[in-house]
């Protein structure tokens, strides 16, 4: 259940973001809810993977194209990330922008 409200969660928030540039003239309304869609889909696949930490990275989707930032832990959960992503429908890219957390102390 928890998992559902999260996945929810971060759809409203896509569509929020996405509905606003479709307002602004960057996209056509149909291009962000596909985006939107997509956005959604990706960060679902995130969740939905137990060696991934959702929580930790942001999706941007712009005609297709995903850019996955955030912070993550190894360079092999961002592989796995962007794999997840690149088998969500609609994908047509993945740009890594993502950060890897240092160890330092």
């Amino acid at each position: 259940m928890h998992t559902s409200i999260k996945i929810v969660a971060i759809t409203a928030a896509a569509l929020l973001v996405t509905g606003c540039n479709a307002l602004k003239g960057k996209e056509t309304a149909g291009q962000s809810v596909d985006d939107a869609t997509i956005a959604a889909r990706a960060k679902a696949a995130l969740v939905k993977d137990g060696t991934v930490s959702a929580s930790d990275f942001n999706i941007d989707v712009y005609k297709g194209s995903v850019t996955l930032t955030g912070v993550a832990k190894t360079s092999d959960e961002v592989v796995r990330a962007m794999d997840d992503i690149k088998r969500v429908p609609g994908v047509v890219g993945v740009k890594n922008a993502t950060r890897l957390a240092s160890a330092e102390r």
